[in-house]
This record gives structure tokens, C-alpha cells and sequence, in this order.
């Protein structure tokens, strides 16, 4: 009797298609497409039940305590997240959903009708005309009276409400929503003292009005800590951009097109399957940007001092790698996200510094054959070709540190997008996808770097190639430390190595002195090595003059725009490759000089996270990585 096929769920069935599974894909693919199928299936799982963004709100008095008969100011401010807006109460088409606060005032409360700012002019995709929006953050003002009848007394009067809003992004909208608030008051008896309170949102009005008067509303500033932060509307960039370009962002007065708008609104609106092949290009097109030059040499120096490795082992060991970079890059941007801090600040930490430093000059050691690392001899027959993978997935590791910094406008959009979510597991699949773009390049490199060790008649040669290696890591050391170091030491320090590297190269270095091609070529970089030391060493005349930047301050701020002055704030860290690109480039281009002649030009340093007031203002301006460049238009 013939038997039919073997079906899939039988034991064979199982092995067979194990089978046809290996024979298909080879272990490092498999590995690759298994993350990014995970992916895959995380993201469209989160994205079935994706809730609306979090809407704020509170509400404040114009004073720290109220009398009988007393007329004050309340504010109910309400706080969206970045690329979110809602209707304004007067709304530009009848259809649209206007924004309204709804309250139930106490008893010996009234509450006057509330006082709607007019709404910022936007235009979207799904709308022909411009329509009214608030953005950021908006108060609504109103004027409040304690009533002065006998069974008031002192103590406590809760007022409790609503915002009723509609939030929506660039692209579609959200089901209406109420967010609720409460504000207690304290009630005093008659003759007690009572002081203006929250400033920052009256101004000058704080205190009380009488007569029925209503306040003024503002945008000001929130307590410290608050996400999103109260002036984060105003028109940014967020990457390195030539000065022509910066030129017209500054005539538009609006925020810079970044292209990552297109994928924004579809992961807001859940259709994760469209978005991540999006984020995957736009993680690939961060290897545009000055950050990925640490990445370089790292990746060359690792994988070319490898040896005896077959074409396949090495591309498996390149694809953990950069496994492990996505991993660690995916990880601290979701904590950036949901925490609110900095992304790529890890940098400025001097221990994780003096790690990577260390891990640097270890490798160094190694390529010079001073040291090797060997396990015990009863563990190298069990693990024998284990050990590389691991070496290669903790290098991806700690690689994945210094990719943090690579910040475009993908990775800020991601950052507000998994910010508003609050879904750690959603947004480590968004990273995880953007940081494998990011290392796509680097598994290629690193193949085709440790395939040197394949060469044919490799011998002597291939110990001066792994010194090569081995002056770049110490180099590598040498720019981790330079932030410890500080200006001054790191510029004496560096061109001294890169000058001594070049005289280790031509006159104490006699590897590979039989293999005449190699020889020459081994010179060649140490000419080029001593060269480029002196230049550095020597002064190349005045730096170029740039925009006359001041340190940050509020009180210049206020001045300047009272005066009816633009301001322009530079966020940026030493950690930062494009800002240093900005400042060298764009900053001191004539055309940029002249377009910012007459606006207030200040500077506010990240460089150290410690710092709680540095923190603060970029957590109100909504600062989430550098470069940061923040234009406020004059009033």
C-alpha cells in the first residue's frame, strides 16, 4: 500500500520541515529574520489596542489663598503632547469639534465665563483651508468670587472639571475625550493676608481682578518635570542642515520639514505594517550623519583583527554584531522615550567614558599580541567556536552606546511617538527596526573587514595589518577620553599620538617588511599619520566668526521678546557630532550671520546631565536629543 505525503504535523513532518528551514536560510539570517518577524507581530499586536494620546490638564489660582468676597483668577491650562493639536473653541468649520472647559463649582464659588485664546492657523493633509488649533500648551483664563455668606468657613473649597477636546495629529483623529482636572482652595477669614501665586501663568495680572475681569492667557512655563514641556510648539531643527536651508527655516517661521510626518500619523493611527519598512529607511539614511564616524574605525579594527574564520562564521558573527547594537540602541530609546530624558547622554557620563576607553585599549593590547584572552583548558573542548559570537554580540553591545547619539528626525519622532504611547514593548519594535537600518551598513563592513585574515598568503603582512588596527583603537581610546580630558589636554593629547602613531609606522615598526606592496602602503599611512599630527599641532590662523551666541537666560528671553526681538536657542553637548558640524558650517556661513543679525542668539550647553537647571529648560522647551535649534518668533 502507497503512503501519502507526510503530513506537517506529524514527527516527520516536523523534521522535514526543520530541514527544508535550515537548508532555506543559514543561521545568521534565521537569527536576523526570527528579530524581524518579533517585530512584526509585537507591533501589530499593540497596535489593535492603541488608546489616544494623553491629554493634561490642571487648574491654578491667581492667589495662595481666598477670603470671603474676594475676586481671583483660575487658570485650567491643558497640555498636549508633541505632534498633537485639538480644535480651538472657536472653531474654523462648524462640523469641527470646538475645545470647552465644563466645571461644577462648589458651593460659595461662582466661576465667570472662561476667556479662549484665538487658535494657531495650521494647515494639514485632510484639510482644504487652514483651521484654528491649539498646540502645546494653552490656558484658559476665568474670574472667580468666594461669596461672603455666614455658613462659609474656612477650610477647603475643591473645584472640579473637565476639558472636552478632540486630539488629532497631521493625519486623522482621535474620539473625543474629557480630561478632568481639580483645583483646591484655601478659604481664610476676612483681614488674613493673601499673596499673588503661578506668576508664570498670569504674569502680571497675578493677584486678582474685580469687576468681573478676565486674565490673560499665556503659554508660560510649567513646573519643572512636566513631560513635553511648555514651549514645545515653537519652530525647531533637529539635525545638521546647510546654511541655505537654515536660511529658509528661518524666513518661514515654522518648524522644518523632516519627512518622518508620513510615518508619524501611521503609527499613531496603528498601521504599524506600512510605518516600519519607513523606519528601517530612515534608521539606513542616519548613516548620513557625522555620528556613524566612531562607528567606523570600531568596526574595522574589531572584525579585521579576527582570524581563521570561514566566509559563513564571519557573516554570522558580523550579524550578532549588529544584533547586539540594535538591541542596546532599541533599549535606551525606549527609555528616552518613557522617561523623558536625553537621548545619546550617556555619553557625558566619564565611567561610561573610561569603559568604552578600557574596551578600546584592551582590543589595542590584543592586535600588538601583548595579551590573548584563553578559557581554562576543561571548557575550550565544550564551547570551542562559541566564544566569538559571544565577543561579537558584547562588542554590538557596547557599540550600541555610541550609536545613541545618531539623531535625526526619525529617531525625535519616535521619541514623541512612543513618549505619547507609553508601550515599552511597541516602542522597543519601532527601535529595534530603526536600529537595524542604522547597522545594516556595519554587517557589511564588518564581513568584508574580517575577510582581510582570508587573503591568500597572508603571513608576516597580516601582523603589521592587526598594529594598524591596533593604533586605531588606542585613537578610538583617545576620543572617548577627550570629553574627561577637557578642550585644552584633548587638543595637545591627540595630534601627539597621531604624530607618534605615523613615527611608530616609518621607523620602529618593521612587520610585514617582506611583502613590498604592503610595505609601501604600511609607509604611505604612516606619512599621512605624521602629517595630519603636525597639522593639528600647528595654529591654522582665527577660527572663522560665527553667530555671537550668549550663555542661555530666561530673563533675556522675556527681554528680548518685549522688545518685539526673535530669539534663536542652540541646544547642544560636546558628545554632539552635528552640533559641532552646525557650529563649524552652518553657524559661521555669512548668509546665516546676516539672518539672524538683529534676533537674540543664545547657547545652552548639555554637555553635563547633572546639571537639574540644564535639565529643566530643555525639558520645557521639549529638547528630547541634539542637535536642537529653536527659533521663537518675534510677538
Amino acid at each position: 500500500m502507497q503512503s501519502g505525503p507526510t503530513l506537517a504535523h506529524e514527527p516527520g513532518g516536523q523534521r522535514a520541515g526543520a530541514a527544508v528551514w535550515r537548508g532555506t536560510f543559514p543561521r545568521w539570517p534565521r537569527l536576523v529574520l526570527a528579530c524581524w518577524l518579533l517585530a512584526l507581530g509585537i507591533a501589530p499586536a499593540h497596535a489593535q489596542t492603541l488608546a489616544a494620546p494623553r491629554l493634561e490638564a490642571d487648574a491654578v489660582a491667581s492667589v495662595d489663598r481666598v477670603r470671603p468676597g474676594d475676586s481671583f483668577q483660575i487658570a485650567v491650562v491643558l497640555r498636549l503632547p508633541a505632534g498633537i493639536h485639538v480644535n480651538a473653541h472657536t472653531p474654523s468649520d462648524a462640523s469641527l469639534i470646538p475645545t470647552r472647559v465644563q466645571l461644577a463649582a462648589p458651593p460659595g464659588l461662582k466661576v465667570g465665563a472662561f476667556d479662549y485664546p484665538p487658535g494657531n492657523e495650521r494647515q494639514f493633509r485632510f484639510t482644504d483651508q487652514p483651521i484654528a488649533v491649539y498646540e502645546g500648551e494653552t490656558a484658559f483664563t476665568a474670574t472667580a468670587t468666594v461669596t461672603a455668606t455666614p455658613d462659609l468657613k474656612p477650610g477647603i473649597l475643591t473645584l472640579r472639571g473637565s476639558v472636552e477636546a478632540q486630539a488629532c495629529n497631521d493625519a486623522s483623529c482621535f474620539p473625543p475625550a474629557r480630561v478632568p482636572f481639580s483645583l483646591a482652595l484655601k478659604v481664610v477669614s476676612a483681614g488674613t493676608p493673601v499673596q499673588p501665586a503661578n506668576a508664570e501663568v498670569f504674569g502680571g495680572t497675578a493677584g486678582g481682578a474685580s469687576g468681573g475681569e478676565t486674565g490673560a492667557t499665556t503659554a508660560a512655563a510649567p513646573p519643572a518635570g512636566n513631560a513635553g514641556g511648555s514651549r514645545a510648539h515653537y519652530p525647531r531643527l533637529d539635525r545638521y542642515v546647510p546654511a541655505e536651508e537654515f536660511g529658509r527655516w528661518l524666513q518661514s517661521g515654522s518648524p522644518a520639514p523632516s519627512g518622518a510626518a508620513g510615518f508619524t500619523s501611521l503609527l499613531l493611527a496603528g498601521n504599524w505594517l506600512l510605518a516600519l519598512p519607513l523606519i528601517f529607511l530612515g534608521g539606513l539614511a542616519l548613516n548620513l550623519t557625522p555620528c556613524v564616524y566612531p562607528l567606523i574605525p570600531i568596526t574595522v579594527g574589531f572584525f579585521g583583527s579576527q582570524s581563521g574564520r570561514s566566509r559563513g562564521r564571519m557573516l554570522a558573527l558580523a550579524g550578532l554584531y549588529v544584533l547586539g547594537m540594535a538591541l542596546m540602541y532599541s533599549t535606551l530609546g525606549v527609555v528616552a522615550a518613557l522617561t523623558g530624558g536625553l537621548f545619546g547622554s550617556q555619553l557625558q557620563n566619564p565611567y561610561v567614558l573610561g569603559g568604552f576607553a578600557l574596551v578600546m585599549v584592551a582590543l589595542a593590547l590584543s592586535m600588538f599580541g601583548l595579551w590573548e584572552i584563553r578559557l581554562p583548558v576543561g571548557l575550550t573542548s565544550r564551547v570551542s567556536g562559541r566564544t566569538g559570537f559571544a565577543g561579537a554580540l558584547l562588542m554590538g553591545l557596547l557599540v550600541g552606546f555610541v550609536a545613541a547619539p545618531c539623531i535625526g528626525p526619525v529617531v525625535v519622532a519616535l521619541l514623541q511617538v512612543v513618549g505619547t504611547l507609553g508601550r515599552p514593548a511597541l516602542g522597543f519594535a519601532v527601535f529595534f527596526v530603526l536600529a537595524l537600518g542604522l547597522g545594516l551598513p556595519y554587517l557589511i563592513l564588518a564581513y568584508f573587514s574580517g575577510l582581510i585574515q582570508k587573503l591568500p598568503r597572508s603571513g608576516e603582512w597580516m601582523n603589521g595589518v592587526k598594529r594598524i588596527f591596533g593604533l586605531v583603537m588606542l585613537w578610538m581610546a583617545l576620543y572617548y577620553l577627550g570629553p574627561v580630558m577637557g578642550a585644552g589636554v584633548y587638543k595637545i593629547v591627540a595630534p601627539a599620538y597621531t604624530l607618534a602613531a605615523g613615527l611608530y609606522l616609518l621607523l620602529l615598526d618593521r612587520s610585514g617588511a617582506a611583502a613590498r606592496r604592503f610595505f609601501v602602503v604600511k609607509r604611505g599611512i604612516g606619512v599621512a599619520a605624521v602629517l595630519a599630527g603636525l597639522f593639528l599641532f600647528f595654529p591654522r590662523g582665527h577660527a572663522a566668526e560665527g553667530i555671537p551666541f550668549e550663555a542661555y537666560d530666561e530673563t533675556k528671553v522675556q527681554q528680548a521678546l518685549a522688545e518685539g526681538r526673535g530669539v534663536l536657542i542652540d541646544f547642544r553637548a560636546d558628545w554632539c557630532a552635528a552640533c559641532k558640524e552646525l557650529e563649524a558650517k552652518t553657524f559661521t556661513d555669512p548668509r546665516v550671520i546676516e539672518a539672524t543679525r538683529g534676533l537674540l542668539a543664545l547657547k545652552h550647553d548639555l554637555t553635563r546631565q547633572d546639571d537639574p537647571e540644564a535639565v529643566r529648560v530643555a525639558t520645557e522647551y521639549g529638547v528630547v536629543g541634539l542637535p536642537t535649534v529653536i527659533f521663537i518668533p518675534p510677538r
